[in-house]
């Protein structure tokens, strides 16, 4: 397993800059995912690593190796793609032997190695049929099998799950994390879905324009948002956001004026409250539940509103309610009827609340 570093990396097609100067630390071992939406250049980070795109400025170091004019198949690497990009006349046991018989491995060792890949990724009964024949998830692990038997320095993985229903994408997160604890070789995944991102990576690294808008682990980028478009791409359902501007309230503390409506805000865990200054108030699903749920109305905003839609999820239920000019999402933890259009009393975490500048997106938390 390799530490990897990107310095000042750039990548410029024409007049378009797809990756623009970042910086990027991966440490030995570690399971990294670039996550954002298509176009904010993660793919062709990942594919400049593999050096399947070259590099416009910058550097990038494998193990301590600058890497930017090495051959892909002499940077340690081993890459998983969204395709697949297998042979389907051929078994899984050649599928898995090809790369290794062409760099004319011995043929103990090629069969040694394949074995053991089968094993992982409990392919051994599959050794023998065309992967023609298989599901979309063996396929897939052949696909993580022919990567494995190249034992590289670092596994990248570009969309792997994409083609897969959702049952089956949730089986096979749960398999890539168990291959990873079992192999420790440090990993770069991309991926769109922020769920595969949360849930896999042990550091997560947001992008947007070409540009890295926030990197560290799931939790603390879930938890403190560096801007608002971070805050609105992480979570599921997306974070709350509403227009308003700070005021001093009739206590002299400050508070945030939005229409019809003004939440007392903690000095302590904000900056920059200037009186006048606009902005936007973030609050999760989870944070906005219907008195009864959970939350204390000491510690809340309180505020009554019609429900006008829900989503029934089994063990909870999405409530969608006007509040302050625009519709919000709440989220019910222990679902029970709702009719549209019933009133119910709402509470607000004010513990939990996000602050952002309405101009730059910075987050105000401090």
């Amino acid at each position: 397993m390799s530490h990897v570093s990107l310095k000042q990396l750039v990548k410029v097609y024409g007049r378009q800059i797809a990756v623009k100067a970042i910086d990027l630390e991966i440490q030995k071992g570690s399971f990294v995912a670039l996550v954002g939406p298509s176009g904010c250049g993660k793919s062709t980070t990942l594919r400049m690593i593999a050096g399947l795109e070259s590099v416009s400025h910058g550097e990038i170091r494998i193990a301590d190796r600058v890497v930017n004019d090495l051959p892909a198949r002499d940077r340690g690497i081993a890459m998983v793609f969204q395709s697949y990009a297998l042979y389907p006349h051929m078994t899984v046991y050649d599928n898995m032997a090809f790369a290794l018989k062409v760099a004319k491995v011995p043929r103990e060792e090629i069969d040694r190695r394949v074995r053991r890949a089968a094993e992982i990724l409990r392919l051994d009964d599959y050794l023998d049929r065309r992967t023609s024949q298989l599901s979309g998830g063996q396929r897939q692990r052949v696909a993580m099998g022919r990567a494995i038997i190249r034992e590289p320095e670092v596994f990248l993985f570009d969309e792997p799950l994409s083609n897969l229903d959702a049952q089956l994408r949730s089986a096979m997160r749960v398999e890539i994390k168990r291959l990873h604890h079992r192999l420790g070789t440090t990993a770069i995944y991309v991926t769109h879905d922020q769920t595969e991102a949360m849930t896999m990576a042990d550091k997560v690294v947001v992008m947007r324009d070409g540009v890295i808008e926030q990197a560290g682990a799931p939790l603390d980028v879930f938890e403190h948002p560096a801007n608002e478009f971070v805050a609105r791409f992480i979570g599921s359902p997306a974070m709350n956001m509403l227009s308003g501007e700070i005021a001093s309230g009739a206590d002299g503390r400050p508070e945030v004026r939005l229409p019809g409506e003004a939440i007392a805000l903690d000095p302590a865990r904000f900056e920059g409250l200037e009186s006048g200054r606009p902005v936007l108030l973030g609050a999760r699903p989870e944070d906005i539940v219907p008195e009864g749920h959970g939350l204390l109305p000491e510690d809340a905003h309180l505020f009554s509103a019609p429900v006008v839609l829900t989503e029934s999820l089994g063990n909870e239920t999405l409530l969608f309610a006007p509040f302050a000019g625009s519709e919000i999402t709440s989220r019910m933890q222990r679902p029970r009827p709702v009719a549209d259009g019933e009133v119910l009393n709402f509470l607000i975490n004010r513990e939990r609340l996000h602050l952002f500048d309405a101009q730059t997106g910075r987050s105000l938390r401090q």
